[in-house]
Parts: structure tokens; sequence; C-alpha cells
């Protein structure tokens, strides 16, 4: 059986293949009916439906070991697959990033404040301790204790979002917070400190929360995660407006953790009488940020103003509503061409539209922003033949990085050696400069390990993945089988990949992690802060000491010793142990249309966007 989500991106991929017929350039890409230009043809025993790798009885009816709808009923072949196996098929641009034409209730002359914004997939949930991915909801709709804004020079700061003020006591453990009193959901109730409290407890409790890393600082916190308690020790509410936090260690980058989009804070009144349904309608997701949900459909989210919301110091808020929009590339270039959509996120088009954009009429109106990120290939230390130090290096070595940025980024963006992206407190540039591509030390490395050339390195796709994420992965594959390697792309549907990489079962896979918050414990500790944390990402990095080692490091109270000890700890991951395999950071384009005159992406350079960060030309608000 298909699950709700299959079957509407099944009827958008067949919407979108009729509107194609009208639509601009770039329809062949979109509909794939063309490979896209300089792609190879994988051959035929490169892909595998991968359910070897799967829990045994996984593809069986009622297994229970994976979703339901997640797999083919009794094929023993993942569902979803979206590249051919047939030795001449090209390439095709799978079915999740695709919708219809253009609605016919969406209008070409936009309202007064009204501001028209494209995504490429439906938005899953707006219960944002479920959702990792999708942030643009949750950031215009929830507060924060604090936020991050950045400066007229570029530099980013604190600023207060619903703690009036705050301190901290002398050994780094305990923080006292002040509510704004003006805070106020979307339904007139009033932010209070048990809805914070409450907020802190269901990160920690909630089955599948995705968000724990932001609150396993604090004191009680693996009683809750365990189930042996239901209150975390370290949360006093003092009274309506005030409570305490107590860390059962310091934490110098705890304020900061505060300020992301996972520590948004949720009403208890709400999550309590939504239950499982929270984050699924707009009467199921009640914030108190400065906008509100008035409509949430997998093509369309509506949003507008909060009546209860005050603005902070210095904030004003020139969009009164926001419609966005879920589109295939070729109608989100489409429509904006057409004046339909009043601001261009690059990454919503195909990737051969971004030259047309910089050469012509737009290209004085492009906002170039530096992403806080790093793309990385993930490899799995127990699987051979990745469990041998030499093929991992071998890996780092023969992956032609510059050639992939180049050609499916338009060289826009900068190599990266470590753990640690480009602006980011912390970056390291002695740790940059020393990962060249070097495919004859490669295969001499490669020659050393008996039998590594026999063993298949599976490169794992998400079949529903945008066309430049799975060339991606059939570019490093042919560098790697350049080097003597047996390297193939297994592809699987989202669910089946997503159960596999938190079971630690991936044997390799690209991805790529933006900044939370500014500070390194949110690459170093998320992703090599314990056996966990590394099972969960497929990496199965196992040295305790190390472990113990970037544990310590977040207790470190000198911010220069902080620093270097950080600095120290990257060099051994990916210079010495080789855990992964870094590739770049990119640039995030964004060009405002006619009705905006200024636009402010979000600090780490991330898609999802504050809308009050949005200011309409005086004609349009």
């Amino acid at each position: 059986m298909y699950n709700k989500r299959q079957l509407f991106l099944v009827l958008m991929l067949f919407c979108t293949i009729l509107a194609g017929c009208a639509a601009s350039s770039g329809t062949d890409a979109l509909s794939g009916s063309a490979p896209m230009p300089g792609s190879d043809v994988l051959p035929e025993d490169s892909l595998s439906s991968g359910s070897g790798a799967l829990p045994e009885g996984s593809l069986s009816g009622g297994s229970g070991a994976l979703p339901e709808g997640s797999l083919s009923g009794g094929s023993g072949a993942l569902q979803g697959v979206g590249i051919s196996t047939g030795s001449d098929a090209p390439w095709q641009d799978p079915g999740t990033r695709l919708s219809g034409s253009p609605d016919a209730s969406i209008s070409e002359n936009a309202a007064p404040g009204l501001v028209r914004i494209a995504l490429s997939d439906p938005v899953s949930t707006m219960d944002v301790q479920r959702n990792s991915e999708d942030y643009m909801i949750p950031l215009n709709i929830y507060e924060r204790l604090f936020d991050i804004r950045v400066n007229e020079d570029g530099s980013t700061g604190l600023s207060k979002g619903l703690a009036k003020d705050w301190t901290v006591s002398g050994d780094g453990l305990t923080y006292r917070f002040i509510l704004r009193p003006d805070a106020f959901f979307s339904d007139g109730t009033p932010v209070t400190a048990s809805d914070v409290a409450f907020t802190f407890t269901r990160m920690l409790s909630l089955p599948g929360s995705v968000q724990t890393d932001f609150a396993d600082m604090i004191l009680g916190a693996s009683a809750v995660m365990e189930g042996e308690a239901d209150k975390l020790e370290g949360i006093r509410v003092l009274d309506e407006k005030s409570l305490e936090i107590t860390l059962s260690e310091p934490f110098a980058g705890f304020i900061y953790q505060l300020a992301t989009p996972s520590c948004s804070i949720l009403s208890r009144r709400c999550v309590l009488e939504s239950g499982d349904a929270f984050g699924l309608a707009p009467e199921n997701a009640i914030g108190s940020g400065p906008y509100m949900v008035t409509e949430f459909t997998d093509s369309r989210i509506m949003l507008e103003k909060n009546p209860y919301y005050h603005c902070t110091e210095g904030e004003t808020l020139s969009v009164e509503r926001a419609e966005i929009l879920v589109l295939a590339p070729a109608l989100v270039d489409q429509m904006f061409r057409e004046g339909r959509l009043d601001l261009l996120d690059m990454n919503r088009v195909n990737p051969d539209m971004v030259e047309s954009y910089k050469s012509g009429e737009w290209a004085e109106r492009i906002i170039a922003y530096d992403r806080v990120e790093i793309q990385y290939l993930m490899l799995n230390l127990e699987t051979p033949p990745l469990d041998d130090v030499r093929v991992r290096r071998a890996v780092q070595m023969a992956i032609n990085r510059q050639r992939i940025l180049d050609e499916l980024f338009n060289g826009d963006g900068k190599l990266l050696d470590g753990i640690f992206p480009r602006g980011l407190i912390g970056f390291c540039e002695e740790n940059q400069g020393w990962l060249s591509y070097d495919p004859e030390e490669a295969a001499r490395l490669i020659k050393e390990v008996p039998g590594a050339a026999d063993i298949r390195i599976e490169l794992a796709a998400n079949s529903q993945s945008d066309i430049r994420s799975l060339r991606m992965l059939q570019m490093i594959r042919q560098d790697l089988s350049a080097v003597g390697l047996n390297a193939s792309v297994v592809s699987y549907d989202e669910e089946s990949r997503m159960y596999l990489r938190r079971a630690g079962r991936l044997m390799a896979y690209t991805g790529e992690w933006s900044a939370d918050f500014n500070d390194p414990d949110n690459f170093i500790y998320t992703f090599f802060g314990g056996r966990d944390k590394t099972r969960s990402r497929s990496g199965n990095y196992s040295n305790e000491k190390i472990f113990a080692r970037i544990q310590a490091a977040r207790s470190i109270l000198d911010e220069r010793e902080r620093m270097k000890e950080y600095s120290e700890l990257e060099r051994i991951l990916i210079q010495e142990e080789a855990v992964w395999v870094p590739l770049f950071s990119t640039e995030h384009l964004f060009i405002p249309g006619e009705r905006v005159e200024r636009f402010v992406p979000f600090w780490a350079g991330w898609g999802s966007l504050c809308l009050e960060d949005i200011v309409l030309s005086s004609g349009a608000s």
C-alpha cells in the first residue's frame, strides 16, 4: 500500500509532466526525458535494491521493521527507486521535488503586504521536535529565548527573544531567565515559564525526538530520556515568568544553542490537547512568533501576522501575509520570471538555470551568502574495506572535489578539509589545505590492503533526492572506480534509507550539515560526541578516548583553550583517522523580485528564512 505522501508525490509527478509541455527551458531535466548535461549512464550492476542490508523480514508485510508503506509489498525490492537499472537509461529527476502547474488561485497581482515564496518539498510537520529539516515554518511561528541577528557589517550577534533578561552563576552551571511580559501565543494565551520547562522536557521524552542533543546537557536529562523520570531535575519554575535551568556540567555554547529553531518554545496546552496531531494543522500549531499558520497542505502554506505578537526592540514587520508554494524547479523559474514569486532561492531551480540568472537581467540583484555548512561523504568504519584507515585515506584522495563543486554548483563554494566550516567560531585555517586530489597515491594505498578492491563499496542514494545529489554520488562512484575500488550506487526510498542510517547499516553516503548555532560543538559533538551518535549516522566510530575529550571540551570555560582543543580533535578525526571525507561548503544565492526592497538571509545561509528579514517595497507593502 502507498502512504499518503507517496500518493501525493505520484500525483504531482503526473501533473508536472503534463504542465511541462508548456513550461520554459529546463523542462527536459524536470521531466527526465534527457539526462543531465555531462552525466554518464550507470552500469546495470551499479544499482541494487539494497534489500540485503535490511533486517531479516523487513521486506515482508507486517514485520514492523520499517514504516508502513515504505517498501513495495512482497517484491523484495525497495519501493520508490528513482533510477532505472537498464544500462541505457538516463538519470531521472525524482518525484518528491515535483508539484503541479501553478494553482489558478494564485494572484498574478499580489495584494499589498503579501510575499510569495517557493519550496521544493512538502513540509511534513510543523512539530520542530520531530523534524530537523523543515525549519521555514518553525522559524516564523515560534519564538526562542534568544535569536541570532545579522548586523549591518555582516557579523552576527545574540539578541533577546522571549528572554527579557538572564544571568548565569559563577560556576557556569545555573542560568536564570526572566520572560517578556508581553509574549503571547497566537490563541491569546500568555507564554509562561511552564511552557519553557515543558518544551525542554518533551524534547527529551518524545519518542522519535530528533532534537535531544539540544537538551541533553540539562541536569537529569538521561533519566527523562530513559523513562526513569517525567520531570527534568535541572529545570525549576520560579513563577509564571521566570525559571532556572541547571546543567550537569558547564557548557560554553549553551546560550547560543537556545537561539536555534530546535529550541523553539511550544504551547504546553496546544501540544497536550493536540496529541499526535500536533504540528499537522493550523489549529494544532500554536506559537508565539510573529506569524501564524492559516492554511497547511502539501502544496501550499499560508501565514498571517500573529495579532498578539509584540515586536522586539528594533524589529518591524513589513510582510503582512506569506504564501508558500511547493513547486517543481521549472515552475519556480517560470513563476519568478513572470513576477508571480517575490523571492527566488536559486537552490529551487534546476542547476543549469543558475548561469542564465548570473548573466541576465537579474545579475545585479543576486545576493550571495556563504553557508556555514559542510558537505561530506560519511564512511562506515565497521564495514570492510572501510574498516582499514588506508582505504579511508585513499577514498579521501580519490575524490575530485573541485570538479564536483564546479560542475554541480557552478563553482559557488570553497573546499573544506576538516569538520568546521568557514564562518563558524572555531574554524581553523591550519587544518585546511592538506587534502589534495591524488588518484595515484589513492591507488597505491588500495593495493596495500589485501582484498580491498574486491569488496563492493555501496554509496547509498535517496531515490527521492534532487538530481544534483544523485549526480554527485555518481561522480564519486566514478572517482572511486578509477582508483581500483568496486563502488556502486544503491538506491533506497527515503524512509528505508533513514531507517538504515539510524541503525548504523549504511556503508557510505553524502550528507550536508549547516550550523544550528555558532559554536564548533554543534558539529563535532553532533557527529562524534559518543557511540550512539556515530552509530545513528552510520559512521560507527568507536574511539572512547576521543569521545571523552569531545565531551570534556564542552566544559572548558577558557575560550582560547576550548578552540585549541577543538582544532586538535578535528585534526585527529579527519587527518589521522579519516572518519569521513570533507567535501566543501557552498554559497547560497537569492534574488529578490521587484516587490522586495531588502532581504537578509538567515545567518547560517539556510534556505529557511525569517519573514521579518524581508522588507517589501513601498508599492508592495
